[in-house]
């Protein structure tokens, strides 16, 4: 096998890959709750905040994540990176257990992100979260993009920098 068929057939199974990333985000984008702006949430802490009020100057990263999801593993990490950089980071744990057990999970794990616990999955139905992990990146109250499955690091800032300059 040649080099150049070689690299024809990796673009290919590149494209192809891409394109049915795309169509299954869109088949799984969930919906920004029209209350998005009146409803409270509370961090591991008890600690209140409305999403609309976090950073207006960068977008805000909305994570949908469980203890239990083994994609979530890698993806936390490219999440906590984002966090150590200054993006605003909510995540929300889904079935994870008690607010102590995610707490200690965040803990062993070294994540320093915002986390709101949900453990009967109410902030989920309310955004049809069906996936986990669900990435959702919100600009200004409105969601700009939104992807489903693990996702890496580089993969975020591409849709970061999307979400800031598009």
């Amino acid at each position: 096998m040649n080099i150049k068929k070689l690299l024809k057939n990796a673009v290919s199974l590149l494209l192809t890959l891409l394109i049915m990333s795309s169509i299954l985000d869109f088949i799984r984008k969930p919906t920004v709750p029209d209350n998005l702006n009146a409803t409270a949430l509370y961090d591991l802490q008890g600690n209140p905040f409305f999403l609309p009020q976090l950073d207006q100057d960068k977008p805000t990263v909305l994570y949908f994540w469980g203890t239990w999801c083994s994609y979530c593993r890698y993806t936390s990490s490219a999440i906590n990176d984002l966090a150590k950089e200054g993006y605003p980071v909510v995540s929300v744990a889904l079935h994870s257990g008690s607010a102590q057990d995610v707490a200690n999970y965040l803990m062993e794990h070294q994540y320093g992100f915002t986390t709101v616990n949900d453990p009967q999955g109410k902030l989920a139905t309310q955004w049809d979260v069906g996936v986990t992990p669900t990435i959702i990146i919100l600009r200004h109250g409105k969601m700009d993009l939104a992807t489903t499955g693990w996702t890496s690091y580089w993969g975020l800032k591409v849709r970061l920098f999307l979400a800031t300059f598009l």
